[in-house]
């Protein structure tokens, strides 16, 4: 097919993981001519959809208690923990399009048993902040091989 000649591999979004010699380019299949600027913020769009997700639960978890539903006021609840967690663990990891390769300190690879197997980059960010970026490899046994053979062969994964 007509894939890139350099070592990538494919993310579970569907972009590729670009591993040049200077540094690590997440986008589509070919590179962009301008590269995006360098972030360390966390993807915001998630942040605001768990966000308001969170509201509409304290919402219906307010009115389950004036209607002394409970039981319902429970499960609410748990919900509303479980997305109150997912959102503080948003935070952690960085949403960056481009990581220079000599700010990369490790890089570790995580498999799971169910969803997605991935990488996470740990790098030093603007003003030598620490910063991780969460990869999740594309769900395929040869994606899987094709990314771990790639990491291993630029000296990034040991």
């Amino acid at each position: 097919m007509n894939e890139p000649k350099h070592a990538h591999f494919i993310l579970s979004d569907g972009q590729y993981c670009h591993i040049l010699g200077d540094k690590l380019i997440i986008a589509k299949k070919e590179i962009p001519e301008k590269l995006p600027a360098s972030s360390d913020s966390p993807d915001m769009v998630s942040v605001a959809l768990e966000t308001g997700g969170m509201l509409i639960l304290a919402f219906l978890l307010y009115m389950t208690i004036l209607a002394s539903a409970f039981t319902l006021s429970a499960l609410i609840s748990g919900l509303f923990l479980l997305l109150a967690f997912s959102l503080v663990r948003q935070f952690s990891f960085s949403n960056a399009k481009v990581i220079l390769r000599a700010n990369i300190l490790g890089v570790e690879y995580h498999r799971r048993a169910i969803g997605y197997d991935y990488f996470i980059v740990i790098y030093s960010g603007e003003k030598g902040k620490l910063c991780r970026r969460r990869m999740a490899i594309y769900d395929s046994s040869q994606c899987l091989e094709q990314a771990l053979i790639s990491m291993k062969s630029e000296g990034l994964l040991k």
